[in-house]
């Protein structure tokens, strides 16, 4: 070892070793990923400069400038060079075989045994390099790598369609619009119908009112389901009334034909997309995805790449702390929560100039929806709503939590139920801001008195699972449909008279043809769907619905929301989020707390974190603190879960159950519903329970 250390090579063949094992471990599986998953880029509205720097800067640029630096270090003092780059070369070739390691059963083995191995492996190389001669020829013949990795990400990846794709979109053939009504068109995202209904298919509206007073005025499709499990391609089946076909991307030039290019010659277009980019520039004046400044899109892409890095490089256990990049397409680190202490927090304070908030472009959207001028309006919105993470209430104030959720399992959950209907409870919150968002557009189009003659479709692009024992919480299989393909869909017609439920399964391909079919207008293409308001519309007798898993075929029903719906009923009751308790413990829910009757335990603590929060609450600010956690700690062996009422000025508003018990230590949380606070100073208290079905018993925790 003494010998390979002290082994001198050239310069260049310093620095071709390390430009080649960091393109062959870091760059090339980066880019790799990326290119596979354009929609990276698509989701930042990113311009083809930014793809190829991203290409240039991993494959040749950082590369490049580490072999310099150490060839620099090793001229100034070469001693110093070669152990750096006996370091270095070992960091990297270890980098590369984890890459290998998490392609075989190693994968499932110890971390620590793992990053061993890895770094064994990168030992050999290093060894190899400075004491092989043909390692070294061998060495000298990848220099070629950076060109390579390079090419095939800008070439050959998905993501070359991004650099290479042509400005030039032809115009659709010239149509006739027979009845130019206003058309109001919201695609809610991750939103699956079980959250607004019971087990009956009952719309709950005193939990939702929004959503019921659409539903009176319009048509409520009950049965309706997504042909995608993806928004990348469930949006486009939306706007085209085709089923898409494999290997397109969600913008414009691979779908020519949609609804803002049919709509481009007679309506004014005002589009606000997320993910896709399906309104050409001579339809919305490039508007629906306006260009953030160099500086300010660079910063999120940093960070986020950064992260996508860290998941990719690091063994499983390493990756708990890390923010998840299955949330969202960008802006991942704003799923951490700004009370949790992580590695990350010098990300969060680079990325605060573009910190993602998901209220402000419905808000836009709203303040953009004006009267029709010259020519009828088509007001679009894809809101990322009620997708993940779940931070928002319905009053559109945000609470904070603890990221990633207790009982999630990476992409999908965990086996502890409880923790799980903790997490459905925070996507429940968040469908009530969805509701509240349906109230204010109702709100703003009887303002300008457009509600009437208006044509409003809202659905959802796919929805979500949240129960225990779901490896992805979004995969369409024979055993999710209920709750992945099933949506919501409500469109009101200009001038209905009045609402109706329709239960045919309506399918998001039929969602095109049936507003050409409201407007008048003969289309141009054919598509898979059909008009729902035509007589002659297609008699299902099963449906499909496509995702990562292939195709999955189900009946048409619509039993399988159904059983999720009423799971939700028998867990919350029926008055919404905050109805959650444990097993017969919601007869708890409003109870007054006499503090003559109650006992003070004598072994019991609780650590609550940031209690000073609740001595400055606004209930008029913009967040408010709902979660309410922290760790209990007793004098004795804690053997099993507890169960924990929480207290707010003198009543009961939450019942909890412990988790992660270790030894006398254990973990809770609750969320606090938000009409229960008061501006100023807000007492808490926490409580063990003893008993159920109205026998309980409180005993007081001491709290710190």
């Amino acid at each position: 070892m003494i010998d390979a250390l002290r082994y001198q090579l050239s310069p260049l063949d310093t620095f071709i070793s390390v430009v080649v094992l960091f393109v062959f471990g870091v760059s090339q599986p980066l880019l790799d990923l990326l290119g596979r998953n354009a929609e990276f880029f698509l989701a930042r509205a990113s311009p083809p400069l930014d793809v190829v720097l991203v290409g240039l800067v991993l494959a040749v640029v950082i590369p490049g400038v580490l072999g310099l630096f150490i060839v620099t270090i090793g001229r100034l003092h070469e001693p110093t060079g070669r152990v750096l780059h006996w370091i270095v070369l070992t960091l990297l070739g270890g980098m590369l075989a984890l890459q290998i390691i998490e392609r075989t059963s190693l994968r499932r083995a110890n971390d620590l045994l793992e990053i061993v191995l890895a770094m064994m492996v990168g030992l050999i190389i290093t060894v190899a390099i400075r004491r092989s001669p043909g390692f070294q020829s061998m060495m000298r013949f990848g220099v070629v790598a950076p060109v390579l990795a390079l090419a095939v990400f800008l070439f050959l990846s998905p993501a070359s369609q991004l650099i290479f794709r042509s400005g030039a979109i032809n115009e659709p053939a010239a149509i006739s619009v027979g009845n130019p009504a206003p058309v109001v068109f919201i695609i809610f995202d991750e939103f699956p119908l079980a959250s607004l209904i019971d087990g009956e298919g009952t719309l709950q509206e005193e939990v939702y009112p929004n959503f019921a007073r659409l539903a009176k005025d319009g048509t409520w499709y009950r049965n309706a389901i997504t042909v995608q499990q993806q928004t990348e391609e469930a949006i486009p089946a939306i706007l085209t009334g085709n089923d898409p076909p494999p290997d397109r991307l969600p913008m414009a030039f691979d779908y020519p034909a949609n609804l803002f290019t049919l709509l481009s010659d007679h309506y004014e277009i005002r589009a606000r997309e997320q993910v896709t980019e399906l309104c050409p520039e001579y339809a919305c004046d490039n508007r629906s995805r306006p260009q953030i400044p160099f500086a300010q899109r660079w910063q999120t892409l940093i960070s986020d790449i950064w992260i996508v890095a860290a998941h990719v490089f690091l063994p499983n256990d390493l990756r708990s702390g890390l923010p998840p990049i299955d949330h969202s397409w960008s802006n991942f680190e704003t799923g951490l929560s700004e009370e949790e202490e992580t590695d990350f927090n010098i990300i969060r304070r680079f990325n605060e100039a573009v910190s993602e908030d998901r209220r402000i472009p419905f808000q836009e959207f709203l303040d953009a929806i004006e009267p029709p001028d010259e020519e009828p309006t088509l007001d679009f919105i894809h809101v990322m709503l009620p997708h993940i993470p779940w931070q928002y209430v319905s009053t559109g104030q945000k609470f904070y939590a603890a990221a990633p959720i207790p009982g999630s399992a990476t992409t999908g959950w965990g086996d502890d139920e409880w923790l799980v209907n903790q997490g459905y409870q925070r996507h429940l919150m968040q469908v009530q801001y969805a509701d509240t968002m349906i109230g204010q557009l109702i709100d703003r189009l009887e303002a300008i008195d457009t509600y009437d003659e208006a044509l409003i479709v809202v659905l959802a692009d796919h929805g979500v699972i949240v129960r225990p024992n779901i490896k992805h919480r979004r995969v369409a299989l024979e055993d999710t449909v209920g709750e992945i393909a099933a949506i919501p869909l409500f469109i009101k017609e200009p001038y209905q008279e009045s609402g109706r439920i329709d239960d045919y399964r309506a399918e998001t391909i039929d969602i095109l043809p049936t507003v050409v079919d409201v407007l008048g207008i003969e289309l141009p293409w054919e598509t898979d769907g059909s008009s729902l308001l035509a007589a002659d519309r297609p008699d299902r007798t099963e449906s499909q619905i496509t995702g990562s898993q292939g195709a999955v075929v189900f009946g048409t029903d619509g039993t399988e929301k159904l059983e999720i719906a009423g799971r939700k009923i028998d867990d919350f009751g029926m008055d919404g989020p905050f109805g959650l308790t444990p097993l017969g413990q919601r007869n708890l829910l409003g109870l007054a707390i006499d503090p003559a009757t109650v006992a003070i335990s004598a072994t019991l603590t609780a650590s609550i974190e940031n209690p000073g929060r609740y001595n400055v609450v606004r209930t008029a600010g913009d967040s408010l603190p709902l979660h309410f956690n922290g760790s209990l700690v007793s004098a004795e062996q804690l053997s099993e879960e507890s169960v924990l009422a929480v207290g707010l000025n003198g009543e009961i508003v939450a019942v909890t159950r412990t988790y992660d018990t270790n030894g006398r230590t254990a973990s809770f949380y609750a969320m606090i519903p938000p009409d229960k606070l008061i501006d100023g100073v807000n007492e808490v208290s926490l409580f063990l329970v003893g008993g159920a079905n109205g026998s309980q018993t409180l005993e007081q925790i001491p709290t710190t």
